[in-house]
């Protein structure tokens, strides 16, 4: 029995050439997109099981005024008033990131500078963590310059030997330890790319930073819970703290402010984290599952199509083998394990696609660099999945097939029987209904991924570039002299700095204003006196900065957006109270600034306010270059550099446009377009595959009423549409329905932004007149040559 099978699955391979390579193009087309979005679903999946008994790991956050999936800073007392006061807490610590990368160095005699992110902890981090050592262990955690490096930076920073007992600098003193120096007492094994801990070089806090300043929110904190006590038992246990609770009344002026622990696991896709956290978008997850089935979905269509239009060639065999004895249970048998080998010849052509695609860079839109052995239960799992494909594809023709009398064979052309007819209109119905679906649903993600980021910016980012500046004051000699180089050169305008990178996120600093008894925090950037002037914001209200405004003691001045005005309305020169720096005004007033995603987060719609600095010895890393219409790009950012390396000799010049940082927000949309549109158009193809295979066999079966149509006088064009008129009304009517549905999907994702496309007609008229467009070309070449054939040798063909 399973020589027969082979032999006819190969005779069937053979005899028709083009349709079964069609048909093993889709089914291997679908499986190797079926495997790559199953291994990108399981990397998601297995976020933060990196850790020793992960179920125990925690993000300790304070929900505000009810946004228990807000992931917020915290401080520093309310973690140490939870790790001390809770029971059901083991350990835990706090995370203090300084915003920027540091610049490190090894040798202080000669310092080459390598740019590395510094963290402070508490001196339990890596046993809340559960972290692995490779070299040495986290005792350097328990003095104020011990440290501990993951293993790439220990190969960075010291590739001659071991880097235990070796010490780093730092440029400048971190924040949070006012320390310029660190021993390593260990390396840790490095977290993997599906983890919320990063590797970076992690020392002690300061012992005295922050330590009562209920009010400053500047912390992250993870703790690890005992075990045999549930996440439930220790929000109760933080509810009823005392001390937490009276503090954080006195301090917070949020309505409503609760301690609660969410389990690590949870983080990446049910929270809304303020900065820091990864976090994944469940519905695009979820979209990219259906995706995957869908296009599976297809491809098993094509094998039914495929296979049931087969019965008449292969009807004479299957009978013969029923005359000489053969069970029907047997011969249905046979015919579904050809089916479930030919799935499987599909899977493994799919399988040597993604080994292929997983040496190269073309999975980078995905997020992820997979590696074959790292998902052998995808890859198992996909080996079930195409068995179950086989089984199912081929219960329908084999039952088909089998099903006719030995004497019905010599009454006509089975495959143009009504019931066979009917089976592959639904089949072929589908597949429309799903390809008109994607192309609405691609055309919009495009559009919208489009639309913001040509989104009104309230500021001139064309030729505009963006320079990471040393961690100096930027009233320091160094940076007069780069200022004197660049306005040197025909090409520039003028310079202006600022504390943060603008257009790098969607978090900024935030300062807090009491306004009529109100507390409101807009995001709260320091800048040079000439930062609107450069940016290109135009002032519609009162007056922009004046040099004198950076040296005032008594009022600090602020320049605002519109929204904040809009939420407050307060007028110019309006005094108000800035918290902890005192009295303030608003100075004037500017367009809203996009300097934050388009996509809704936690901090969507709040204002920016940008103040001057204050005292010399301000540091304002990230330098704003303007320059002048007209001039050359590429020349405008090689003097840059060049008046950049000439002012701070051994620091690495890093300028870029700042259309080229902008474009960064959009990195995840721009990926999800990618990566849909992508899997969308090989759904579409597969689809069309399937259309293709089914005109040959049709052309095939109808070669003599071509004839005989032609011997009445009918035209090439009259035959012609004969076979596309079936077609289209199915690609019309599915389509049709279609629209809704797409409707509907793409109704609810773009309710994620803030600003969105509207749901246009033309997009869903072009989309099906693009499904009757690839219809009518599709089923015309493959029947142009039948049209054209002669009408006598069609007959006798039959």
């Amino acid at each position: 029995m399973n020589q027969t099978i082979l032999r006819n699955l190969f005779y069937t391979l053979k005899r028709f050439r083009t349709a079964s390579f069609l048909n093993l193009l889709g089914l291997s087309a679908a499986f190797a997109a079926f495997i790559v979005i199953m291994m990108k679903t399981r990397y998601e999946q297995q976020f933060d099981t990196c850790y020793p008994e992960p179920e125990r790991l925690a993000v300790l956050n304070l929900s505000i005024d009810g946004k228990d999936n807000e992931l917020v800073v915290v401080p520093r007392p309310f973690v140490d008033a939870a790790i001390q006061e809770t029971t059901g807490i083991e350990c835990g610590t706090l995370l203090s990131m300084q915003f920027g990368s540091n610049l490190v160095y090894t040798d202080p005699h000669y310092p080459k500078y390598i740019k590395e992110n510094v963290a402070t902890v508490y001196p339990d981090f890596a046993k809340t963590i559960g972290m692995t050592f490779v070299e040495g262990n986290d005792e350097g955690l328990d003095t104020p310059n011990g440290a501990i490096i993951s293993e790439s930076q220990a190969k960075r920073l010291f590739p001659d030997g071991s880097a235990i007992g070796k010490y780093i600098y730092l440029e400048s003193p971190h924040q949070a330890t006012e320390e310029t120096q660190f021993r390593i007492s260990g390396v840790y094994k490095e977290f993997p790319k599906n983890a919320q801990l990063t590797n970076d070089i992690y020392c002690r806090i300061g012992e005295k930073w922050d330590l009562n300043q209920w009010g400053s929110w500047s912390y992250l904190a993870f703790v690890r819970l005992k075990p045999g006590v549930t996440y439930e038992e220790v929000n109760r246990q933080l509810v009823q703290n005392k001390i937490i609770n009276d503090k954080m009344e006195k301090s917070s002026d949020f309505k409503e402010v609760k301690p609660m622990v969410i389990p690590i696991r949870d983080v990446y896709y049910h929270t809304k984290p303020w900065f820091y956290f990864k976090t994944g978008d469940l519905q695009h997850t979820r979209l990219m599952i259906l995706i995957a089935i869908l296009v599976i979905g297809i491809a098993a269509v094509n094998l039914i199509n495929f296979t049931t239009a087969l019965t008449p060639m292969r009807i004479r065999s299957i009978n013969t083998q029923k005359v000489l004895g053969s069970s029907v249970g047997s011969l249905r048998t046979g015919l579904v394990l050809e089916a479930v080998c030919t799935v499987l010849l599909g899977w493994l052509i799919a399988l040597g696609i993604v080994a292929c695609l997983t040496q190269t860079q073309a999975l980078d839109a995905l997020g992820f660099n997979p590696a074959l052995k790292d998902y052998l239960p995808v890859i198992f799992g996909s080996v079930g999945i195409a068995l179950l494909t086989g089984v199912l594809a081929g219960l329908y023709p084999a039952w088909y097939m089998t099903s006719f009398p030995p004497a019905l064979m010599l009454k006509g052309n089975f495959a143009l029987s009504g019931k066979g007819k009917r089976l592959r209109t639904a089949l072929v119905s589908f597949q429309y209904f799903i390809s008109a679906c994607l192309i609405v649903c691609s055309t919009f993600i495009f559009m919208q991924n489009e639309y913001q980021k040509n989104i009104r910016t309230g500021f001139d980012r064309d030729m505009l570039l963006i320079a990471q500046m040393p961690q100096k004051p930027f009233l320091s000699q160094p940076y007069k002299a780069f200022d004197q180089q660049l306005l040197g050169y025909p090409e520039f305008e003028g310079v202006a700095y600022a504390n943060d990178r603008m257009g790098g996120g969607n978090v900024y600093n935030i300062q807090g204003f009491t306004i009529a008894e109100q507390h409101v925090q807009p995001f709260y950037v320091r800048v040079s006196t000439n930062f609107p002037k450069v940016m290109g914001m135009k002032v519609t209200e009162g007056r922009d900065f004046l040099p004198g405004d950076s040296v005032g003691r008594n009022v600090r001045h602020y320049i605002a957006t519109k929204e904040f005005k809009k939420m407050y309305n307060l007028p110019t020169g309006q005094e108000l109270n800035a918290d902890w720096m005192g009295k303030a005004e608003i100075t004037g007033y500017v367009d809203n600034v996009a300097f934050t995603s388009n996509r809704i987060t936690a901090f969507s719609g709040t204002p920016f306010v940008f103040t001057p600095n204050l005292y010399d010895d301000d540091v304002l890393p990230f330098g704003y270059i303007r320059v002048k219409a007209g001039s050359d790009p590429a020349q405008a950012l090689s003097h840059a550099r060049e008046a950049f390396e000439k002012s701070f000799p051994g620091y690495a010049a890093e300028i870029d446009f700042f259309d080229n940082v902008y474009k960064k927000l959009y990195t995840a949309e721009t990926n999800q377009q990618q990566v849909v549109i992508a899997f969308s158009v090989l759904a579409i193809l597969i689809s069309l595959v399937g259309v293709f295979g089914l005109t040959i066999f049709e052309t095939q079966y109808r070669r003599k009423e071509i004839g005989v149509r032609k011997v009445f006088g009918a035209s090439t064009s009259q035959i012609l549409w004969q076979f596309n008129r079936a077609s289209l009304k199915v690609a019309i009517l599915c389509s049709a329905v279609a629209m809704p549905v797409a409707y509907y999907v793409m109704d609810s994702w773009l309710l994620s932004f803030t600003q969105r496309v509207p749901l246009s007609a033309w997009v869903f008229v072009t989309a099906c007149l693009l499904i009757i467009l690839m219809t009518l070309v599709t089923v015309t070449v493959q029947s142009y040559r039948a049209a054209n054939s002669n009408p006598i040798d069609c007959v006798r063909a039959e």
